[in-house]
């Protein structure tokens, strides 16, 4: 038995506390910050032509949502998704954009039968997404994170 799972033991027998909470007391005081331990699993990908570097948050979901079409040097912004029901694109949403597939389908629709937006283009597979987004200027889009691609990686800001 290690000491630290006999510390866990005996803290729990002493205290009656549960192990869960014990497990996070010790990450948080061996300096371990508990947001890395959940790594991301989707990353924010653009065309080589866009300039920026990082977007906010709020940036991604007006991209996302519709309500920022241009970059700010101009250029119309080409957005690429998978499937509502594709494991990737429920994984970005919930990351990137803190919302579920559907409420994002339906700002998307809402813009389009007003006339304000057209709906993202829907592609079939990750492949075909990165494709897309490497041979359309100004398209954005996401993958799983750890792939190499020719496409440029943009970090989401608070």
């Amino acid at each position: 038995m290690t000491a630290a799972s006999a510390l866990v033991r005996q803290l729990r027998a002493v205290a009656g506390i549960p192990i869960y909470q014990i497990i996070l007391f010790i990450a948080l005081t061996a300096g371990v910050s508990v947001s890395a331990l959940a790594e991301e699993k989707s990353v924010v990908i653009v065309n080589a032509s866009v300039q920026a570097n990082n977007l906010t948050r709020s940036e991604l979901r007006q991209i996302f949502t519709g309500h920022l079409q241009y970059w700010s040097d101009g250029k119309k912004i080409h957005v690429f998704v998978l499937d509502d029901t594709n494991a990737l694109h429920k994984t970005f949403c919930r990351e990137k954009l803190q919302m579920f597939p559907y409420q994002l389908s339906r700002l998307w629709n809402q813009l389009t039968y007003s006339g304000q937006g057209v709906t993202p283009t829907h592609v079939p597979s990750q492949v075909a997404l990165i494709n897309a987004i490497e041979h359309t200027p100004g398209a954005i889009g996401y993958m799983e994170n750890g792939l190499t691609i020719q496409a440029k990686q943009l970090e989401v800001r608070e």
